[in-house]
């Protein structure tokens, strides 16, 4: 198994919490710095999910975000406004750090006392938080 260095938990762990402080302020267009363009916008869909049943019009919006810009930015105001009136803050500990290849880590924590685990990769140095990099390597 692959020893990860100091820096790079210290990396890691000052982006999840960024993660988590941004979510909690609304601040989208920083969040999508943390993410691989594909994470951000698997959460951009989550996020805008529950809103899309009470907002056809908003749905329809969500829908074509992935392939429009001027949608993505519609979808990210409306969606940043709503996570800064929430404001939700977590307690986040971290449990373990685990290898999953040479440029992806898993990150093990607690929010709120319940476990989750949280996937990075690392394209040319810069680790980002990347839904798929939990998946197993064929």
């Amino acid at each position: 198994m692959q020893v990860i260095s100091t820096q790079t938990k210290e990396r890691l762990t000052l982006s999840l919490l960024s993660y988590y402080e941004t979510l909690s302020k609304g601040e989208l267009k920083k969040l999508s710095s943390l993410m691989t363009k594909e994470s951000y916008l698997t959460l951009i869909k989550a996020l805008g999910f529950k809103r899309s049943f009470k907002d056809k019009e908003f749905q329809s919006t969500l829908k074509k975000s992935d392939k429009d810009q001027i949608s993505l930015e519609i979808v990210e105001a409306v969606l940043s406004s709503d996570l800064a009136e929430e404001a939700k803050q977590h307690e986040i500990a971290l449990v373990s750090f685990e290898t999953k290849g040479p440029q992806r880590i898993t990150v093990h924590y607690k929010e709120d006392d319940h476990l989750k685990k949280v996937y990075f990769s690392s394209t040319s140095g810069e680790w980002k938080i990347d839904y798929d990099a939990g998946r197993k390597i064929t």
